[in-house]
Parts: C-alpha cells; structure tokens; sequence
C-alpha cells in the first residue's frame, strides 16, 4: 500500500514547558503522556527554540577525486525563556542550587554555589507546543541547563531566564538525542480484521419411519439453525404420534404439529431422532 504524504503545516505560536527528574535506568515515557499540569515547569515568555548542531569530518584523497564525510559529534540544545519563577524553579536551573523553607514557612531561601554542592542531576524537559488546527507539537530532550542563568529586575519588564538545556544520550538505547512528536489529527484507525466465524457443529438427524415418508432427506443439520420435516402417512394408512428427541430429551410435545403433520425446530441444538410409524387403516 503506498504511504499517504503528511500534510504540510505551517508552526505558528508557544507553549509550555515541562520537567521532571530523571533516574539513570527509568524507562521515559512517550512526550504526549509526559506533559501534564502536575510537571509544567513554567510559563515561558518569547517561546522556545530547538538547535541542532554536528561536527562533519571530511577525508578527502590528495588529488581531489575521493572524498567521504562522517558525523563524529553532534548537539541538541533547547531553550526557552522562564516567566514565572520560584527558588524550585532556579534549583533545577543550577546544579548547585538547594532549597529550603523557613522553620515558620514565611520564607524559601535558595543558596545558590559551591562546586561541592553539585548534584549532578538530569532531567526530562518537553516543550508542548499547542496547536488545535494542525495538531500539536512535542519535543523530549534529557538533559541539564549548562549556559548558567541571568535574573535581571527591570523596573518595566517582568523578568525572564533563559533557559539553555543541552540534551544528553539518555532516551534510550540508540543514543537518540531529541523526540520529536508531532499530532496527526485526521488519523483514522484502521478497520479491523474481521474475525472469521466459529465453526458450527453440526448434528446427526435419523428417522426411523414405519409407513411413514418424510419431506427431510438429509443426514444432518448445523447447529443454531432451524429444522422443519413433513411427514406423510402411507396410502391406506393413519400416521401416529411420533416421538421426537433432541440431544437425548423428548421434544415431541412442542415439535409436533399433528393437524399440519410437520415436525418443527426452532433452534437444533443436538442429534435428532424421529420415530413414526402409520397403522393400517381399518376396513369399513
């Protein structure tokens, strides 16, 4: 089946950012299941910005005809401007930073310094970018902000931190360094398989008749589906009543139609055995 070209889309607009703590093992979770009001990090300013980088080194013979260039290092930074700040928010920022609240909960102080003091902790940053007409935008990184951080008071604009987290080889076992997620919202499930019908029993139908013919003429008859037999006295005879068993119990009272002379069954649900027999009829 040929593959269906994504539609293109134009990116237009922010989002939120959100952080987590990662643990050296932890399986990471998909970047759409990831983002939650519980670990939105901050409300950024400005919006956010993914940069790409790698190192291309070239071997290139003397004379200029061979050439072949591999990637030998590359890097994934992510960057967002931080609005609303607490010392929670800078603890993350810095490696060094700790956090604490005072005795009577009036105060948080955040020290920040000292190479001794160092964590070394990593994180899972996604950056949500929300976008309700083409679909919305994921992108995963696990890393730590490596670019330190400015908080500048201005007596007319609110304060923002650049944010610059460098990612790290820690998504997975590839190496990955970026997830990139994006929204696909005319997907369609696709229809499923129909699974094919259970084979149907089928059961054994034996007549015993006695001057008797029946209008039935085959050996069997599936289960579930309906059965229905005339029988015919033989000329000069009177049929009587004929016992009717269905998986080993008497249904005759139910199946026997004597003024239309059929024998009916609404649902087979077992081996059938009908026995009819036609007395002669008596000489005037």
């Amino acid at each position: 089946m040929e593959e269906k070209k994504a539609p293109e889309r134009i990116i237009l607009g922010s989002g939120y950012i959100h952080l987590g703590v990662f643990k050296k093992g932890q399986e990471i979770p998909e970047p759409q299941d990831f983002c939650t009001d519980e670990n939105r990090y901050s409300y950024i300013k400005n919006g956010a910005t993914l940069e790409y980088s790698n190192e291309i080194q070239e071997a290139k013979d003397d004379m200029g005809r061979v050439s072949k260039t591999v990637i030998i290092s590359e890097d994934v930074t992510l960057k967002a401007g931080l609005m609303t700040l607490i010392g929670d928010t800078i603890e993350k920022l810095c490696d060094t930073a700790r956090v604490s609240v005072s005795r009577d909960g009036k105060y948080r102080k955040t020290k920040i310094g000292g190479v001794g003091n160092r964590k070394g902790a990593k994180y899972v940053i996604c950056f949500h970018h929300v976008d309700p007409e083409d679909g919305d935008i994921w992108v995963m990184i696990v890393g730590q902000n490596q670019a330190g951080f400015t908080l500048s008071f201005a007596p007319s604009d609110a304060t923002v931190v650049d944010a610059e987290f460098k990612a790290m080889p820690n998504l997975d076992d590839e190496g990955t360094l970026v997830n990139y997620v994006e929204e696909i919202l005319d997907y369609q499930d696709p229809e499923p398989t129909p699974e094919p019908d259970p084979e149907k029993k089928t059961y054994s139908v034996e007549q015993n008749l006695t001057n008797v013919q029946s209008t039935f003429s085959g050996g069997t008859v599936n289960e579930g589906e309906p059965f229905s037999a005339t029988l015919t006295a033989d000329e000069g005879h009177t049929i009587q009543t004929p016992t009717v068993i269905m998986g080993g119990t008497d249904i005759g009272s139910t199946a026997w139609d004597a003024s239309e002379g059929t024998v009916t069954i609404g649902e087979v649900t077992g081996d059938i055995i009908i026995t009819a027999a036609a007395t002669p009829d008596e000489s005037e």
